[in-house]
């Protein structure tokens, strides 16, 4: 998440001329980066063969939420 952040400072400008119909590009930045650490997260309990638990979902979201305040700040 911190990589995909980083990136997202990076590509700011661009990201508000490619997406100008995006009314809250903020979130829209926050929903992808999510989505991607959903299916890293994914992949490494299918690598140990095993499947998250209810437990293991809540962990990841409690990891995850507070970057939504750090990605609405780039905004």
């Amino acid at each position: 998440m911190d990589l995909m952040l980083t990136q997202t400072k990076v590509y700011g400008p661009f990201l508000k001329v490619a997406f100008p119909a995006v009314s809250n590009l903020s979130e829209f930045c926050y929903n992808l980066m999510v989505g991607n650490a959903l299916s890293t997260f994914l992949s490494q309990h299918a690598m140990s063969m095993k499947s998250p638990n209810e437990k293991d979902f809540a962990e990841f979201g409690m990891i995850v939420e507070p970057y939504r305040e750090k990605v609405k700040g780039l905004f």
